[in-house]
């Protein structure tokens, strides 16, 4: 119990790691945790991440009102008091889910491979692949993707040094002593042996995921004609959504990348489901108020402006964040509510001020909820950009008569050199004493490889003090991860779940939005803040988004 340790991951979640290395007995106290937290919740509780090592339970520090503690020592002494007396044991499950695999050279890219590294022929690898049940330790990287352990030594293989661009569906890989299968078609560095029939991840399901953390896995080989055989029964015939022939605005330009976003998608990051959600909630938030509606409606993300919308009725709208509207060819103020009569036309252009523009409208736009949100998460097939011709829908949701808040509005000025205050994160003493006062006294520019799952930044490389391996575990929007290659990642809306590198620093959350709304080419300055200060800062600007709606 000596190695137990408490500590914030950001201002909305506490992180409980019991060790640091992969071990049956620690995993278990960390379901037994999670359990118990499961049934037993406090005043703000949303949902848990499960690891190897760590549980990370995310909450919100809004609703927890002690007079006394601040909300992060108020969680971190409620779970010491749980962590005390648990009072539930935790046990592997007894239920082993059969998964076929077909090992055939087809599917097996790697099976060579890791045979010849181990001294084996394939159908001893094959053999000894099955021969034991794999406990699920996390979920993580991609939705559905489950992290099995712990692999034979015989077959343990190290990851490759590149990842593939491409790996399957389906395919079953091996990373040191971990196996796993990938959910969805993405890139990847695992030795891939075969690929399973089975779909892990399936949104027209009403469970969409195969496994759970804590489940139980056994491999059993098939045969290519059986692969097939359970392919095609497996395979939901397309349906072919039809646009609907009444919508309310058409996309006339989809612009460079718009997406539907909301506040984000909650309760589902223990299957690897990222939160998504607008990038630059302060001016979602403050679209939604000034439209009249409520704090979770669903807007119109638009990256680098390109976007043109008609109306095909009468709306109130508001348009916030960066870049330049118009009305039919003439420029037209944001940040205030606007009506737009039927046949108008909005065009949203980009005016090098910032990346990102939100478009709200009274009563939302109508899109079926996923998962318990409107936000587009494309990778995983959640939701799709806006495209040519497509008709969207206003919602129903309950609105409200539109804000007046314009006087006292402190419309944010986007500028290309940005200081970002960041809190040191958990491995933030693996770096050498000299990287660590660099990151402070140098400037970092943002590479063209900035999405929304995360920006890559350019600089002289930092250093840590030794090559350690961090045991995946959770991270989240504003992470700040130190890569193999000296470059920093910030983790935003997108990210994965759970990552292996080092997370060195937080970004505060005050300063989130700052972050989204800067482009390629500009600059960042790192600020030094404490925890402490930024909770605050952060319980403060959840009094202005409330004050916005109540």
């Amino acid at each position: 119990m000596a190695s137990r340790k408490i500590y914030p991951l950001c201002e909305t979640a506490i992180v409980i790691e019991f060790g640091d290395i992969i071990d049956d007995a620690l995993h278990l106290q960390v379901m037994q945790l999670n359990k118990v937290l499961q049934q037993d919740p406090f005043v703000g509780f949303i949902e848990t991440v499960p690891a190897y090592t760590t549980l990370t339970i995310y909450y919100q520090p809004e609703l927890i009102h002690s007079l006394n503690v601040s909300p992060f020592i108020y969680v971190k002494n409620y779970v010491q008091r749980l962590l005390t007396n648990p009072g539930i044991e935790a046990t592997n499950s007894e239920q082993i889910v059969s998964i076929p695999v077909c090992y055939d050279e087809e599917f097996g890219y790697d099976l060579d491979l890791v045979a010849s590294c181990n001294k084996l022929t394939k159908e001893q690898v094959i053999q000894i692949h099955q021969q034991q049940v794999y406990d699920v330790y996390m979920m993580g990287f991609l939705p559905g993707f489950a992290y099995m352990g712990t692999v034979a030594d015989a077959i343990a293989t190290p990851r490759k040094s590149s990842p593939r661009a491409v790996v399957d569906a389906g395919s079953v890989g091996i990373a040191g002593k971990q196996t796993g299968i990938y959910p969805l078609t993405s890139p990847g560095g695992w030795q891939i042996i075969g690929r399973t029939p089975l779909a892990l991840f399936d949104l027209e399901k009403e469970v969409p995921f195969l496994f759970k953390t804590g489940d139980r896995i056994k491999f059993s080989a098939i045969s290519k004609a059986e692969f097939y055989k359970i392919k095609k029964e497996q395979e939901v015939k397309d349906k072919t959504t039809t646009e609907e022939s009444i919508s309310d605005v058409t996309v006339i330009k989809p612009g460079i990348y718009s997406t539907i976003q909301d506040a984000g998608r909650s309760k589902y990051q223990s299957f690897g489901v990222p939160i998504s959600g607008a990038m630059d909630q302060t001016a979602y938030y403050t679209a939604n108020a000034l439209a009249g509606n409520q704090e979770n409606a669903a807007c119109i993300e638009c990256t680098m402006g390109g976007l043109q919308l008609q109306f095909k009725k009468n709306a109130v709208i508001a348009i916030t964040g960066a870049g330049a509207a118009f009305i039919n060819g003439q420029l037209i103020k944001s940040w205030q509510p606007l009506s737009v009569s039927k046949n108008d036309v909005l065009e949203i252009r980009y005016s090098n001020d910032g990346l990102r523009t939100y478009i709200a409208v009274k009563g939302g736009f109508g899109i079926i909820a996923i998962m318990n949100s409107r936000s587009v998460y494309a990778k995983a097939g959640i939701g799709a950009p806006l495209k040519k011709e497509q008709g969207l829908q206003f919602g129903n949701l309950l609105s409200m008569t539109p804000k007046r808040i314009t006087e006292s509005l402190s419309v944010p000025v986007y500028n290309s050199d940005a200081l970002i205050r960041i809190i040191p994160g958990p491995e933030n003493d693996w770096m050498t004493p000299e990287s660590a006062t660099e990151i402070f006294s140098r400037s970092f520019s943002l590479s063209n490889q900035c999405d929304r799952m995360g920006y890559q930044l350019k600089a002289e490389p930092l250093s840590l003090r030794e090559n350690k391996d961090l045991l995946s575990t959770a991270v989240t929007k504003g992470t700040v991860q130190l890569t193999p290659s000296g470059q920093l990642i910030i983790l935003m809306s997108d990210c994965q779940t759970t990552g292996g590198y080092p997370r060195v620093a937080q970004v505060a959350s005050v300063d989130l939005p700052v972050l989204a709304q800067l482009k390629p080419g500009d600059s960042i300055r790192f600020g030094n803040i404490s925890f402490q200060e930024a909770e605050e800062l952060y319980l403060l600007d959840q009094k202005k988004i409330d004050a916005f709606f109540n």
